[in-house]
């Protein structure tokens, strides 16, 4: 029951007249069924009429109401015509009819619930309302009909509750055609035409004459009349019930004025009383199962909504689950690829550790290998042979520290000096070194339109374009192309995490072959120390390690894809904006010129020690030696040694070389050179003094007199 917008003024009025007319013409009609004294009949339809006018239009149509009511009691009410007491009769019934009315359409738009006839507790709701304006009618109406005519007191009870019931029944038999119901059901004509049929029959049956043998039908026959009123409230709905019930009292009250039926042989007041009665629960039956009809529609209706709303959220849910679920894909595999990534960093650390700590041990062996031969060498009264053997001797020490620094490179720890560095110009001087080295079918090309500047030592960078090249080479059978390109990439977020990078500007340096490619079981292993595919004697297994050490190194890292006829490896490099630096010019070779002087080994390897001590000891020099940091200490608060100079190792055991620097220079100022076979260290050693193993005599030497120089310029830079 909603709120409408206001109706004109002049449509109220018609309404209100046309409602008046037919509020009088059918109580004329049935004021033929009328007993005594005259207005009080059963099934009183002005009733029904008025109320779903008020239901449908608003209460402004009252006076309609009132003004039907007023005419039709002016014709009929038991009095002489045109008498005041008539006027004031009918006037008085037509504003109690009115006011009880209005009492029941108050009621209804009261009520929270919409439709009525939606639900049964609605329903008999309704029906208490009903009783309600009802009894205000009767009660009224009788009042001012026995205070104005000689109605005997006897006859008032049946009066009344004629009067009451009829007023009720014809409410309860129009009202429900404008009450709300809901849902409403399918349209079904077929079962509309076969209850109406069975209604008809069954009103024939108990109210008519069809068998002249049934004469007056049984008292409990009579119930049959309500088999098409049921079956219309439990398929057609609460209008179809109204329909019925208006029939059944049609043919009802004929048959029963005509003195048929079970009621046809009591007085006709009862007879009509009892026909109300009957019609009450036939109406009520009726309406109640379309009532609760229509409750099981409006929770099927309830249900399917929930279940619609349902499927959409598990609709929805199972969207954002797959997309969960594609996402939790990507992230595995993101972390799958990560992870594989992790444990081939851990085995590359692992790898490089290993090999750093052999190139230590190494380092050290080649210093006493290269410092030996090359004493021999200088002693000139050996015999030929020796002096040729102690030349072998050098040149292999020379190739197995080549092989070393491939060992560092893998391992990342070899001392670095990164600045920018012009590719194009790097790859154009590359191209004239490595053409040589490239058989006439194989193809070399360069591509590098734009100066692209990168941020790597150059001495490694060219490495790595020297094995990448190399390998490319090998892996071509026959005549083939290779090629160096670089390019310039701003990596975004996304695509740095994929490469295992940070976002930002890099350089790719892509290496294309069209060989043979890289097997899909060797890919994975490509980049281990000492893994080779190639014969034996034509690789060592660390080139390709050497590259992958060198890029991490370096900030970067190395990507390759191999498919037959095609392979490429991609090596990325921060890229640098800045200009092309001057590579720092080599210390200059030792004159000798300064007189010898006495200098502290501390060095933990005996061998080791006991080169440096015999290089030292040939050039002049008075030497110390200690095994330790410790040892070394200990010479040094000696009075009367007068050390002018410390050459220690960086790694040794109790105290190393960095600490002992440490502890010296908090007492005294004395130089210090420091030598390294490998050490991680770097950064702390940044500004000194620092001899790499393997070296020779003649680079220990320089090292000794470029250290003893530097202590005399900072001395007088100091005075």
């Amino acid at each position: 029951m909603g709120t409408r917008s206001p109706r004109p003024l002049a449509g109220t009025a018609l309404i209100a007249v046309l409602l008046a007319a037919a509020y009088a013409i059918t109580g004329l009609l049935g004021m033929q069924l009328a007993a005594p004294p005259g207005n009080v009949t059963p099934v009183w339809l002005p009733a029904g009429l008025s109320l779903a006018a008020l239901l449908t239009f608003g209460r402004r149509v009252w006076p309609g109401i009132t003004l039907g009511s007023f005419i039709l009691n002016v014709l009929v009410f038991p009095q002489p015509a045109a008498t005041p007491t008539r006027v004031f009769g009918a006037l008085a019934i037509a504003g109690v009819s009115t006011l009880g009315l209005l009492l029941i359409h108050w009621l209804a738009q009261r009520s929270p619930r919409k439709g009525v006839l939606a639900r049964p507790s609605s329903l008999v709701a309704f029906g208490g309302w009903v009783a309600a304006g009802c009894a205000v009618n009767a009660t009224g109406g009788l009042f001012f009909t026995a205070l104005l005519t000689d109605l005997p007191l006897a006859t008032f009870p049946l009066f009344w509750l004629t009067w009451w019931l009829g007023d009720a029944v014809g409410v309860l038999l129009l009202a429900p055609l404008v009450l709300g119901e809901g849902t409403l059901p399918e349209p079904r004509p077929l079962e509309w035409a076969a209850t109406l049929v069975l209604t008809l029959a069954s009103c024939q049956l108990v109210f008519g004459t069809p068998l002249v043998a049934l004469g007056n039908s049984p008292l409990p026959l009579v119930w049959t009349v309500s088999l098409g009123v049921v079956w219309a409230g439990a398929r057609l709905g609460g209008p179809a019930v109204s329909v019925h019930t208006v029939l059944i009292y049609a043919l009802m009250s004929w048959g029963t004025l005509a003195g048929h039926g079970p009621f046809g042989d009591w007085p006709r007041p009862v007879a009509m009383l009892l026909d109300d009665a009957l019609l009450v629960v036939v109406i009520v039956t009726g309406q109640l199962l379309a009532a609760q009809a229509a409750l099981a529609r409006l929770q099927q209706a309830a249900l399917e909504q929930e279940r619609a709303s349902l499927e959409a959220r598990v609709t929805e849910r199972s969207a954002q689950l797959e997309a969960s679920s594609r996402s939790l894909l990507e992230e595995t595999e993101v972390r799958g690829k990560l992870t594989a990534r992790l444990v081939e960093a851990q085995k590359q650390e692992a790898l490089g550790r290993l090999a750093g700590g052999v190139a230590h041990d190494f380092n050290n062996l080649l210093t006493v290998v290269t410092g030996e031969a090359e004493l021999l060498r200088r002693q000139r009264d050996h015999h030929p042979d020796v002096y040729d053997g102690a030349g072998a001797i050098l040149t292999a020490a020379h190739r197995a520290s080549e092989l070393t620094r491939q060992l560092l490179a893998v391992a990342r720890r070899q001392p670095t000096a990164p600045r920018h560095v012009d590719l194009q110009a790097t790859l154009t001087t590359n191209r004239r070194l490595l053409r040589p080295l490239f058989p006439e079918s194989v193809t070399l090309d360069v591509s590098c339109a734009d100066p692209i500047g990168v941020h790597i030592d150059p001495s490694l960078l060219d490495q790595i374009i020297l094995n990448l090249a190399i390998n490319a080479r090998d892996a071509i059978v026959g005549a083939g192309h290779v090629k160096l390109q670089a390019t310039r990439h701003e990596l975004d977020e996304p695509a740095a995490v994929t490469l295992g990078l940070r976002a930002g500007k890099w350089v790719c340096l892509s290496v294309i072959d069209d060989g043979t490619g890289i097997p899909p079981e060797v890919l994975p292993r490509i980049f281990e120390p000492f893994f080779t595919t190639k014969a034996e004697g034509r690789g060592t297994g660390l080139g390709l390690s050497t590259v992958w050490g060198i890029a991490n190194q370096s900030k970067g890292t190395v990507r390759v894809s191999s498919v037959t006829g095609n392979t490429t490896f991609e090596l990325w490099l921060p890229a640098s904006d800045g200009p092309a630096e001057v590579a720092p010019l080599a210390h200059p070779p030792a004159t000798h010129a300064l007189p010898p002087i006495t200098i502290l080994v501390v060095e933990d390897e005996p061998l080791v020690r006991r080169t440096v001590v015999l290089a030292l000891e040939r050039a002049g020099h008075r030497v110390l030696t200690a095994g330790d940091g410790e040892e070394g200490l200990a010479l040094l608060r000696q009075e009367g040694h007068g050390v002018q100079l410390v050459l220690t190792d960086v790694v040794m055991p109790r105290l190393g070389g960095v600490e002992l620097a440490r502890a010296l220079r908090a007492t005294q100022s004395l130089p210090v050179l420091f030598m390294s076979g490998f050490h991680e260290r770097q950064a702390e050693l940044a500004g000194e003094h620092v001899l790499d193993k393997p070296f020779t005599a003649a680079q220990l030497l320089s090292a000794v007199e470029i250290a003893q120089r530097s202590s005399q310029a900072r001395a007088r830079g100091a005075a």
